[in-house]
């Protein structure tokens, strides 16, 4: 019994040994953490938003410092300063897609009526289930406000499309896509904005891409919902191509170096930043 107790003490004092020498990871104020691994439209959408809260904190800080950097070098002309940040980073703004949060799996055909009353007004309220998703549409006068959430569990992709349609309404389409390509890789589309983001197996930022279009929108014929690797490949290689003038903003980080691309009329910004001169910032 005694050897038996002197074993047992022992592997306990080896395993409280190895789990204080076990390497804490550090979590800085960007680092990704998912915590909804749920194989469903709601899951995937806020893996989505907090691979977007991860980006932005990025860009954010980096480029709160960087002007802070200035103002400190011009404090009475910073803002004259051709390096000076005036665009704010936030990409993918899909008003609509708030609608998202009162879509329980307790609303059905029945109720649909009384959860969306004070949304509806005066329109008739029209509620399907359609797999993992669903299609949800007011229709008033001849005018068709629909919303449609769609989920792939086969490649964790999910699409939420806010369409205006009908006689009496110019044609609005409001869409936002996101997909997990593989570990620590993800790709992000909307009607106005793209991005391509990698991270490391500890939810570090690696390298993103993010543009967002000036005066033109993407298609529903652009998707990338369930799509194959060949069409992310090509989506990846789309994101910032052709003219600068396009896009409104582009934003592209790879190897501690936050690349900054603006434009106001016909006139290109650019601006790099060094993420190791703000590290602080992070912790």
């Amino acid at each position: 019994m005694k050897r038996l107790s002197c074993l047992l003490l022992a592997s306990l004092l080896l395993l409280l040994t190895a789990c204080s020498s076990e390497e804490v990871k550090p979590v800085y104020k960007d680092t990704l953490v998912i915590t909804n691994d749920e194989k469903s439209f709601t899951g995937a959408e806020e893996r989505c938003f907090a691979v977007i809260e991860s980006m932005k904190t990025r860009v954010n800080l980096l480029e709160e410092s960087h002007n802070e950097a200035l103002k400190v070098e011009n404090p009475d002309s910073y803002f004259l300063d051709e390096n000076y940040i005036h665009r704010s980073f936030d990409p993918f703004i899909i008003p609509s897609l708030e609608i998202t949060d009162k879509i329980t799996e307790s609303v059905n055909e029945e109720n649909a009526a009384s959860v969306f009353e004070n949304e509806a007004g005066n329109s008739s309220v029209i509620f399907k289930r359609e797999g993992e998703g669903y299609t949800l549409s007011f229709m008033n006068e001849g005018v068709t406000k629909s919303y449609t959430a769609e989920y792939d569990p086969k490649t964790d992709s999910f699409r939420f499309v806010y369409r205006e349609e009908g006689q009496a309404a110019q044609e609005l389409t409001e869409f936002i896509e996101f997909v997990t390509v593989s570990a620590g890789v993800y790709a992000i589309q909307s009607n106005l904005s793209r991005c391509w983001i990698v991270f490391d197996e500890n939810g570090n930022i690696e390298s993103f891409t993010c543009s967002t279009l000036k005066d033109k929108s993407y298609s529903l014929d652009d998707s990338i919902y369930g799509a194959s690797s060949t069409a992310l490949t090509l989506f990846k290689s789309k994101i910032d191509n052709g003219k600068k003038t396009s896009y409104e903003s582009v934003r592209e980080y790879n190897e501690g170096v936050l690349t900054h691309i603006d434009t106001v009329e016909e006139k290109i910004n650019e601006v790099q930043i060094y993420a190791e001169r703000y590290a602080s910032a992070f912790v």
